[in-house]
């Protein structure tokens, strides 16, 4: 009798630390004599959790406990390695071939590691792009062919950032955002540095801190955030103070391809910064009497940048699909916490701007559409 509650507390720690317990295993196939380590990984510095000595069978097993997800890595002594992120309670395996790591790579039982491995493969694919890309450069002579090979390399780096946003706005959630957010494409040459991608810091360190509040990468992302945000702010207001060239705020926001578009990039003389949400009832209804004001005066000049603040993709780009809303889209899912609204003191919607581009001026705020359709025959009639 007096057993039974000795063997329920003991079921239950053998269950709360089957919960907390990680093993990576695997085989790497050509590795004979190599030695295989798994790192645990800070943003800046890694330490050496455990290793192995790879025989002839190339396998490897290693055991380990942690009560929250974090970033590891799984490094050979011929210098390849891959990022790992597995949860609590994962059992991960990889097979692999040394002589052709990452092409041959197959990994098993973590979706997050398994996600960003198509990450790792495409910013591989890039670096070998870039650096045949570099070594024509260097051989060229004509100003022509280097301006072309300039434009070829841009292009690349765009398409691999292109890439890489997809993936923070459908992975915002994962830790492998950490691995996105910091890629490089060499030493020093982050694939995020623009002022613009200050949002995608905040959308990764916003939703990583309600899942893992006490993690330290989290809290490490938060810190570095807040402080690229206060710099940023802190340059606006110095551009300010020294008499800069008036200008209005710049929109730099992910489109429905997933590609950034700009309020600098906006053609036409006048635009009607628009800001709305699928939640929103009283901006669906401006949205159906806009596109009369729009298709009357799109072929004269005039555009609608929409910004969207919903925090669904799937519910922004259904209604702007179904209601055929063929102006300029763009959406920022951190709102309330949006960079861009605040700056343009968003308090509520729809909330409007009508901008004359070429002056950068604002002609009016929060117009109706009767206004709006008033105002633009006053200016392009």
């Amino acid at each position: 009798m007096i057993q039974k509650p000795v063997l329920i507390i003991l079921a239950l720690s053998l269950i709360t630390c089957s919960k907390d317990k990680i093993i990576i295993s695997g085989t790497i196939r050509n590795a004979d004599t190599l030695t295989v380590y798994l790192d645990e990984v800070d943003l800046y510095e890694s330490m050496a959790l455990d290793s192995a000595i790879l025989k002839k069978r190339g396998s490897f097993r290693f055991t380990f406990r942690t009560a929250s997800p974090g970033f590891y890595q799984l490094r050979l002594s011929n210098n390849k390695n891959i990022v790992l992120f597995p949860r609590p309670g994962q059992q991960i395996h990889i097979e692999a071939d040394a002589t052709n790591f990452i092409p041959s790579l197959q990994i098993e039982g973590s979706e997050d590691t398994e996600q960003v491995l198509k990450v790792v493969r495409n910013l591989n694919g890039t670096k070998a792009k870039l650096d045949s890309l570099t070594a024509v450069f260097n051989r060229a002579e004509a100003d022509s062919t280097k301006q072309r090979l300039n434009k070829e390399f841009e292009a690349v780096m765009e398409s691999h950032r292109k890439f890489s946003i997809a993936f923070l706005l459908t992975h915002f959630n994962s830790f492998a955002s950490l691995y996105v957010l910091y890629q490089q494409y060499q030493p020093g040459s982050y694939v995020f540095y623009r002022n613009t991608d200050l949002q995608y810091f905040k959308i990764v360190s916003d939703s990583l801190k309600k899942y893992y509040p006490d993690s330290r990468h989290v809290i490490a992302l938060d810190k570095t955030t807040q402080r690229l945000i206060g710099d940023y702010n802190a340059s606006l207001v110095l551009r300010l103070a020294e008499g800069a060239e008036s200008t209005l705020p710049e929109v730099a926001l992910p489109g429905i391809a997933g590609d950034t578009i700009t309020l600098k990039s906006m053609k036409g003389p006048y635009v009607l910064l628009y800001f709305w949400a699928s939640w929103s009832p009283e901006s669906i209804s401006q949205n159906r009497q806009l596109i009369q004001v729009y298709n009357n005066f799109r072929s004269k000049g005039f555009d609608i940048l929409a910004v969207s603040l919903d925090n669904s993709t799937d519910s922004w780009t259904r209604t702007v699909k179904f209601d055929e809303l063929y102006w300029t889209n763009v959406i920022d899912i951190t709102y309330p916490n949006s960079i861009t609204a605040s700056i343009y003191n968003v308090t509520s919607l729809p909330c409007n701007y009508l901008i004359d581009i070429n002056n950068v001026t604002i002609l009016g705020k929060n117009l109706t559409p009767a206004q709006l359709q008033m105002r633009l025959s006053e200016l392009l009639n």
